[in-house]
């Protein structure tokens, strides 16, 4: 007796677990009844997607759920209904569709559907299953993008940036050959600095397929028109340095240069030596030690600041966000430093 009660209890048990679950499922599920073309059944997720009550029972219409379909996937569901009428013991058709949850926005589901219960006449109640496939659907979209991305990328380096690197491999060969007079000389190193020229703007493109990123106008150095009394370079490169500072002297021939290897020597030497504000900076990121931004952090805290301009060989755009977090950081460019520029920014 007592084993029976038992037994009784744990189905009681089971069936109000399974009710639960059924009432707190994220999926959508319901009953179809073919004939009718009404939905008699269903949990309450498909109601609040309708926008009716948790505890609405009251059949509904396909033709309700029909106008919640994007209306290019209309012709989906005449075609399930077709798959639906011959739809036999233990298969299942499938369908994904947009459907709409808020205002003009669809979300794709995607539907499974097997008979329920079939009557002798043939009559058929379907048991259909939706599940959200969003995050799905993004995953894929961004897994294609990068699979794009990576083919642009193979022929950019395998095209345009190895075609261009074996001009100039070519043009060194030839560029001191004896055999070579002045003017093919000339003709050489002009197709050299255009190569260079490409070289560069194939590594901007490759940086722009792998950030996703746009056009940034955040900058606009060359609309400041401040007079700078020095410039600072601050990079650890020595080659680097040297031609920086012949490059900024072709331009203002007196204009003082200072020249430092360390973050830590600039910003002492800007401590005591910067009064006005009236310096320009030329900041790269990259040091064996302490680097760009921990030169900025440090020099935030100053009460006077001059302007730092941002000369890296970095192109990643986190870089540049990273930058517009300064006030002192008037521009981001990258190497090399050009005469124009500094004409731009030195004589306004």
């Amino acid at each position: 007796m007592n084993a029976i009660k038992l037994e009784k209890n744990s189905l009681e048990e089971k069936a109000l677990l399974l009710e639960l679950v059924f009432k707190h499922l994220i999926d959508l599920v319901f009953v179809y009844n073919l004939a009718s073309g009404t939905i008699q059944m269903r949990n309450p997720a498909l109601n609040i997607l309708l926008g009716l009550s948790e505890n609405y029972t009251e059949n509904i219409s396909i033709e309700q759920i029909k106008g919640m379909i994007h209306t290019e996937d209309l012709s989906l569901i005449d075609d399930m209904e077709t798959k639906m009428n011959h739809l036999q013991e233990q298969e299942v058709a499938s369908i994904e569709l947009r459907v709409k949850t808020g205002q003009q926005t669809y979300t794709y589901f995607l539907v499974r559907i097997s008979i329920f219960k079939q009557a002798e006449n043939g009559e058929k109640q379907l048991l259909a299953m939706a599940q959200d496939m969003s995050e799905k659907r993004k995953y894929e979209m961004h897994k294609q993008r990068n699979i794009n991305t990576i083919r642009e990328l193979s022929f950019i380096t395998s095209h345009e940036l190895r075609h261009e690197y074996a001009k100039i491999q070519s043009i060194i060969q030839l560029v001191d050959n004896k055999f070579i007079d002045e003017n093919e000389r000339q003709v050489l190193l002009a197709e050299a600095k255009q190569s260079i020229q490409i070289i560069n703007s194939s590594i901007f493109k490759i940086n722009h397929k792998l950030s996703f990123n746009q056009n940034d106008s955040f900058f606009e150095s060359t609309g400041v028109l401040a007079k700078f009394k020095k410039v600072l370079l601050i990079d650890d490169d020595a080659l680097t340095n040297m031609l920086n500072k012949k490059i900024i002297q072709m331009v203002i021939k007196a204009m003082p240069v200072e020249i430092f290897t360390n973050p830590d020597d600039a910003i002492n030497y800007l401590r005591t030596s910067d009064h006005e504000g009236d310096y320009l900076i030329f900041l790269d990121i990259n040091f064996p030690e302490k680097n760009g931004w921990d030169f900025l952090n440090l020099y935030t805290k100053f009460d006077t600041k001059s302007k730092v301009i941002m000369l890296s060989s970095s192109i990643d755009n986190d870089d540049r966000n990273k930058a517009r977090c300064y006030d002192m950081v008037i521009d981001y460019i990258t190497k090399p430093l050009s005469v124009d520029f500094v004409e731009g920014i030195l004589k306004g």
